[in-house]
């Protein structure tokens, strides 16, 4: 078994036997790993130190972050005063008109026999009152020649006064019709249409609409061909329809009115 020598020399002696010492190289050589391992620790120290003030770091910003926020003085708020809204004004509704008071004071009139005698007012009367055609009670004026206020005729008569519009209608509550109804108006077509023979030569068949205006006494007035299929077509059903007898009138908010009315007439060849 062999036992380690303390005197035993090492790997640097051997190698710097027969040289200069103290040249420097050897020094490095033999004090290497002490400056190794305090080089190590002095990594390590330093690594743990920048860890340990990184996270006392991390840890003060998240407590400010909590505790930062608003301060609220309560007691501040509720001293001020909540300011007042302005209430909107009311406007005062007009005042109304009073009737003026007035006094009768009739232009005298020569007749030969009178029944009932009416005496001029007195003067103390018309002192505060309008001259006028009649007497009433109402506001009192110091000025005589005012003229009373003009009495607005009732609406019925304003009515009454507008002249008649003679517009036709389109629409109106009660339509007109051909005396005997519907069925009876296209027998009469049936009857009185004769199919125009260059509408025969060119096969044509089709429908005619017509326009026209029933009268308030129920004549036809106005006809006009709104779609036509020509050849002829539409001349003869302007014609028929011209030939028709008077129509029952139509009627709005009850009186007779003028209406526009549209229908078509048939052209087909017989099967």
């Amino acid at each position: 078994m062999k036992s380690f020598n303390a005197n035993q020399p090492t790997l640097n002696d051997i190698v710097f036997e027969h040289r200069n010492k103290e040249y420097g190289a050897y020094e490095l050589r033999t004090n290497y790993p002490i400056a190794v391992n305090r080089a190590f620790f002095i990594g390590v120290g330093a690594f743990l130190l920048l860890f340990l003030v990184t996270f006392l770091f991390a840890q003060q910003s998240e407590k400010s972050r909590e505790l930062t926020g608003t301060i609220i003085n309560l007691k501040k708020n509720l001293d001020d005063k909540i300011p007042e809204i302005e209430k909107p004004k009311i406007e005062e509704p007009p005042k109304e008109l009073k009737q003026m008071k007035t006094i009768a004071y009739l232009v005298p009139e020569v007749v030969e026999e009178t029944t009932k005698e009416t005496p001029p007012p007195l003067f103390d009367e018309m002192e505060n009152s309008i001259i006028g055609n009649k007497t009433q009670d109402g506001r009192e004026s110091e000025n005589i020649a005012e003229t009373p206020p003009v009495e607005t005729p009732p609406a019925a008569a304003i009515v009454g006064e507008i002249m008649e519009d003679n517009t036709p209608f389109i629409t109106v509550e009660e339509i007109p019709t051909f005396v005997g109804g519907t069925s009876e108006m296209y027998k009469f077509l049936a009857k009185n249409l004769k199919y125009p023979s260059a509408a025969q030569r060119a096969n044509i068949q089709g429908k005619v609409f017509l326009k026209f205006i029933i009268e308030k006494d129920g004549t036809i007035t106005a006809v006009d061909v709104m779609k036509g299929i020509g050849f002829g077509c539409d001349e003869e059903a302007t014609r028929v329809v011209k030939l028709m007898p008077n129509w029952k009138a139509g009627r709005q908010n009850g009186r007779t009115v003028r209406v526009i009315f549209t229908i078509p007439v048939f052209f087909k060849f017989d099967d």
